[in-house]
């Protein structure tokens, strides 16, 4: 597993100085006091009212006090673990290392044997598992796409079982809208894990809920959070103010809006479930206003990214993020630019976890191709990321005495021990002469992309689930078809 080190000179990049992390912070807290967040959810409003909140429960309003704020951010854990199916590949959130997540929820993929655009299927969500569980530089799956062949009630439970069953990563999720489908997710990972118990102690999944900007919390998703949170599952909420539409044109203030979101988010859990592990995120970018959609692969985007994470450690909150986005229909020279200018930020910014790794169209179409470029686009950032290292052995004077003027240093055991450490070693790009290219078949980056997907998905397999646990699931699932339909 490749942690990119956050705490080298590089890693530590600023948007923001202290000055204006504290006049967001002390805007958003005027924000949550005087204008305040819908919440749609009963239960949370009720929480909010019990907690000294002011609830208007007619407009499911709520004004959230400056004190109430601080006491949610002294109760939630500084430090969270994202466990793994496999302790090896278990992720300490301690502010060291930056770990690489997919992206997901996207509904279409392009075929990797036609090329063809369709509607994603559960086979590929298999497919896309398996690919992110063998690439080194990914830490965590998120369901890249949804299993649309499923009903559609049911849907993120088959998302779920298939994902826990092709990765023995961490697997983080957002399309869960109701706690009912909350209640069957969590009995889904606790049989991998061997019980509610075991998953409290180890959870091996982690919610994302999306909040509705400007400064709105939907009802199932907001119930579904409080329902993992006690169950001891790491939950977010993930803001996605619009600059110039859901959010103040301005980048500053549209990051209010998002703080907001996120920090009653907080206080809700908290609230709720105190000492519940949490993580700090935002997905906020702009609106452009000239094709009127939200921006994926805008550089404000990438800037409204690092911000945020610069306010989670201001918050002293574990953070993950949105990275490598592209608004690109096909892989190509679009995408790949745009995942590199959105990518670059959040990770020299200090997150956590960057995301976004596999899906183009505005995070919504998955490529088998897409996702190879990503991670060595990645691993590119990852070899900025380590800097130079300056000390008697890598200056290597007495080499240089050695080898004198005129020699060279290919054959010497310091270049070998060296090589990997410091020199990026891509798979994708071509760097042989034009004509070695020319007789290897002139093969295009998207192209050797494919190959090495068509590779991984022969030659790899993640370790299956025990047959009992694989019954056991497919049993909830049928339950949970039966009972979500009915309820529709």
């Amino acid at each position: 597993m490749i942690g990119f080190d956050t705490t080298s000179q590089l890693s530590s990049c600023h948007i923001l100085d202290k000055e204006a992390l504290d006049a967001i912070h002390h805007a958003t807290l005027e924000v949550l006091e005087k204008t305040g967040v819908i919440v749609e959810s009963d239960e949370a409003l009720g929480i909010l009212d019990e907690a000294g909140c002011t609830v208007d429960h007619r407009r499911h309003l709520a004004l959230i006090p400056p004190h109430l704020v601080k006491e949610a951010l002294t109760r939630k854990p500084k430090r969270i673990t994202l466990n793994a199916r496999k302790p090896k590949n278990d992720l300490k959130l301690d502010g060291s290392q930056m770990f690489l997540c997919t992206d997901g929820s996207g509904t279409h993929t392009i075929d990797l044997e036609t090329g063809e655009r369709r509607s994603s299927i559960k086979e590929d969500l298999a497919m896309s598992a398996k690919i992110a569980d063998h690439i080194e530089a990914i830490g965590v799956y998120w369901p890249m796409i949804t299993s649309q062949d499923m009903p559609a009630p049911a849907r993120v439970l088959h998302d779920l079982e298939t994902s826990i069953a092709n990765t023995e990563k961490h697997v983080m999720f957002e399309t869960t809208t109701t706690p009912d489908e909350a209640r069957f997710q969590i009995e889904i990972a606790a049989l991998a894990v061997g019980g509610k118990e075991e998953l409290k102690r180890r959870p091996i999944i982690s919610s994302c809920h999306c909040t509705i900007a400007p400064l709105k919390h939907d009802k199932g998703p907001t119930e579904a959070a409080i329902e993992f949170s006690r169950a001891g599952v790491p939950v977010y909420f993930l803001p996605m103010p619009q600059a110039g539409a859901t959010g103040p044109i301005t980048l500053a203030g549209s990051t209010v809006v998002g703080n907001a979101e996120s920090l009653s988010g907080l206080v809700i859990i908290q609230m709720a479930a105190p000492g519940a592990p949490m993580l700090y995120s935002s997905e906020a970018s702009n609106f452009d206003m000239k094709n009127l959609r939200w921006c994926a692969g805008s550089p404000e985007c990438g800037l409204l990214t690092a911000v945020s994470s610069e306010l989670a450690r201001y918050y002293e909150m574990p953070s993950t993020s949105a990275g490598f986005s592209t608004d690109a229909k096909m892989p190509g020279a679009q995408a790949c630019y745009e995942k590199a200018v959105t990518g670059t930020l959040p990770v020299f910014a200090g997150y956590d976890i960057v995301g976004g790794l596999g899906l183009l169209d505005a995070c919504t179409l998955f490529t088998p191709e897409q996702l190879i470029i990503d991670a060595e686009i990645a691993g590119m950032l990852h070899q900025l990321a380590q800097g130079i290292e300056v000390n008697e052995e890598t200056l290597a004077v007495d080499l240089i005495h050695k080898i004198g003027p005129g020699g060279n240093y290919l054959t010497e055991k310091h270049t070998l021990e060296h090589m990997r450490k410091e020199h990026f070693i891509p798979e994708l790009a071509d760097r042989h002469s034009y004509e070695a290219w020319k007789k290897a078949g002139s093969k295009t980056t998207v192209e050797a992309a494919r190959k090495k997907a068509k590779e991984i998905l022969k030659e790899h397999q993640p370790a299956p689930l025990e047959k009992d646990v694989q019954k056991e699931m497919g049993e909830i699932i049928r339950k949970a078809e039966r009972q979500l339909i009915r309820n529709t």
